[in-house]
């Protein structure tokens, strides 16, 4: 671990290594760093490797454990998280794609445009940066100025681009912030160049992931961005009896489907072998900062796990039910967009896309945290009914046409 210094022209005030350089040539396949190392807090660690063999080969992940939570960050696929632990509770879900793949495995375009389920198994990823929703026809300009009819797949392409700089950070002064930053870009000739830089960042001993992205425009011309945080749990925290606790505001069920079980929409059942996905769109009430925040929380209000946001950033939210059978994947998705999931051209109708002008940028903040024990949860509640207030949500039985195709 190389310390920061004024003469390198890097911030004093951090540790820390670069892992991956692509434009200067720079790639470390191991390494590690741990509290003891550098002398800072006890009990954190951080370690990068390889993985090797099947469709895992070639994949990068990095591990940070602050001592009390740890999480791990591929960025191989896009700087996701693929999973965590906190005090003994597993941070994810039991996906049928048990392996992390890479992404010269995913043709995005199979199945109809569904190839991105092919690697799906993170416990948080993104969708965008171009666009992201259900799998559509859209209608382009190609390079000679023509109108061009082209498919936009399942929730874009950020997730299966592996990032080209990548770097360790510790915080060499109390709290010792720590975490990965990374570069990705998503960019093709004629077309979108997009970059996202993120840090993934934790304090020792802390219950909380903050990711904090900026998506970037780097197209001399004005141009279109869609980002969404796809959070997706399963046990502990998902179980019979469970809930959804936020401020809502509006709700309203994606199609038919979700339509008919739009009286229980914030509450979970047993793992349904043959369960059709249902999917509720809504926005939420916020603070005076603009700040919300969802927690999903288990039958005896035990466990929880939360994610707050601004809804100045991420002003939509999607809630994804799929408790179908465990081997088909026990799951519930919080997701936190600039829109809906829906096909981009309806999105765009709905002015729920994002436009950057040329070297525009958009940031975007999560904090993902894990509460456990009746104490810490019900103070996470208690939280969420303070920006509740006395509001009472609307919630339509069926789907309305400012949030759905209907």
């Amino acid at each position: 671990m190389v310390a920061s210094t004024k003469a390198s022209g890097l911030d004093e005030r951090f540790s820390e290594k670069i892992l991956t350089d692509v434009e200067n040539n720079v790639y470390v396949e191991r390494w590690d760093v741990s509290s003891n190392e550098l002398g800072l807090g006890q009990g954190w660690r951080i370690g990068k490797r390889r993985l090797y063999g099947g469709v895992s080969d070639s994949v990068d992940i990095v591990t940070v454990d602050n001592g009390c939570l740890s999480f791990v960050v591929v960025p191989t696929r896009g700087m996701g998280i693929w999973k965590g632990e906190y005090g003994g509770a597993f941070l994810g879900w039991d996906s049928p794609v048990k392996n992390l793949v890479h992404p010269h495995h995913i043709t995005l375009e199979a199945r109809g445009g569904l190839g991105w389920l092919d690697g799906f198994n993170e416990w948080v990823v993104r969708c965008g940066l171009s666009s992201f929703g259900a799998p559509a026809i859209d209608i382009v300009r190609d390079n000679q100025g023509r109108e061009q009819n082209v498919m936009l797949t399942l929730h874009g392409r950020i997730a299966n681009l592996p990032a080209n700089l990548v770097k360790i950070r510790v915080g060499l002064r109390p709290p010792h912030e720590m975490g990965v930053e990374g570069t990705v870009c998503e960019r093709t000739m004629f077309g979108s160049n997009l970059k996202l830089t993120t840090s993934v960042v934790t304090t020792p001993e802390s219950n909380t992931i903050e990711v904090l992205d900026t998506v970037e425009n780097l197209r001399g011309i004005r141009d279109e961005m869609q980002l969404l945080y796809h959070c997706n749990y399963g046990s502990p925290f998902l179980e019979d009896g469970g809930r959804l606790v936020a401020p809502f505001r509006c709700v309203a069920p994606r199609d038919a489907a979700a339509a008919k079980g739009v009286d229980s929409f914030n509450v979970f059942g047993l793992p349904t072998k043959g369960f059709v996905e249902q999917v509720f769109f809504m926005e939420l009430l916020a603070d005076s900062k603009g700040r919300t925040k969802v927690m999903l929380v288990n039958s005896d209000e035990t466990k929880a796990a939360s994610l707050s946001f601004s809804v100045k950033q991420l002003p939509y939210f999607t809630l994804w039910k799929n408790t179908a059978s465990k081997d088909e994947g026990y799951v519930v998705g919080l997701e936190p967009g600039t829109g809906f999931p829906n096909p981009k051209r309806f999105e765009r109708e709905k002015n729920r896309v994002v436009k950057l002008g040329p070297a525009g940028r958009y940031r975007a903040e999560i904090a993902l945290s894990v509460h456990l024990g009746k104490d810490d949860v019900q103070k996470a509640i208690d939280e969420i009914d303070e920006i509740r207030g006395g509001t009472k949500p609307t919630v339509a039985k069926e789907p309305i046409r400012e949030f759905s195709q209907v």
